[in-house]
């Protein structure tokens, strides 16, 4: 069985020593990225966890689901609701930000989408849920949401405390029509971080002209 490689277009430079923290630090997140998916999709479902809506949804603990990242089956602790039935009882709600994950290519889709999202100068849509469930429209929304808090994370953080001693950028295919620009700061330990990137439809010099400028404003120094 041979199985869908996720973000393996992130290592088309063969060699690139940035290319390939890229790809390592975003696998990393992979995880947390998915979670912050499923928590959202609950309150969408339920409501708030401390001000639930009361409905017929209703938060039902936790369990251990599967997933693929990089072709690996990994486990993940994967939240539960449930819906009342007329009947008095109630029946397991698929969630739908869980079964995109289960399915590597919609995982990598997801997971690129939201790239994209991220570096958008756009305000992120707000995401609006109906009261019946999600869609894999609301979902997708809530892909992009997560997009712009991860790279909004990523480049809040603070680079004027590290003593730098090598900065690198590369250029990654992604896809067919989006390229990123990667930077990458070694430490004076020799440890590999990433700073930044941003996407473009091919590497051009206005692309690493805003990404060095926003590295400057953080107070990169090198």
């Amino acid at each position: 069985m041979s199985y869908f490689s996720l973000l393996g277009q992130l290592d088309q430079a063969s060699g690139s020593e940035a290319g390939q923290v890229f790809r390592s630090f975003i696998r990393e997140h992979v995880r947390d990225l998915i979670c912050r998916v499923m928590a959202q999709e609950v309150s969408l479902l339920c409501g708030p966890k401390h001000q639930p809506t009361g409905g017929d949804k209703f938060r039902s603990g936790s369990s251990t689901g599967r997933i693929q990242i990089d072709g690996k089956r990994e486990e993940i602790s994967r939240p539960r609701v449930r819906q009342r039935t007329p009947e008095g009882g109630s029946e397991e709600v698929i969630l739908r930000s869980y079964q995109s994950a289960s399915d590597p290519s919609e995982l990598h889709a997801s997971i690129l989408a939201a790239l994209k999202a991220g570096v958008s100068t756009r305000q992120a849509a707000d995401v609006v849920g109906e009261t019946h469930g999600t869609g894999r429209s609301n979902v997708s929304r809530l892909w992009q949401e997560v997009g712009h808090q991860f790279v909004e994370e990523l480049r809040g953080r603070d680079l004027s405390q590290i003593d730098w001693t090598v900065l690198m950028l590369d250029g990654l295919v992604l896809s067919k029509d989006q390229t990123a620009i990667v930077a990458v700061g070694i430490d004076s330990e020799g440890r590999k971080h990433v700073l930044d990137f941003e996407l473009g439809s091919s590497e051009n010099k206005e692309i690493c002209r805003d990404l060095l400028s926003r590295l400057l404003k953080r107070q990169f120094s090198c």
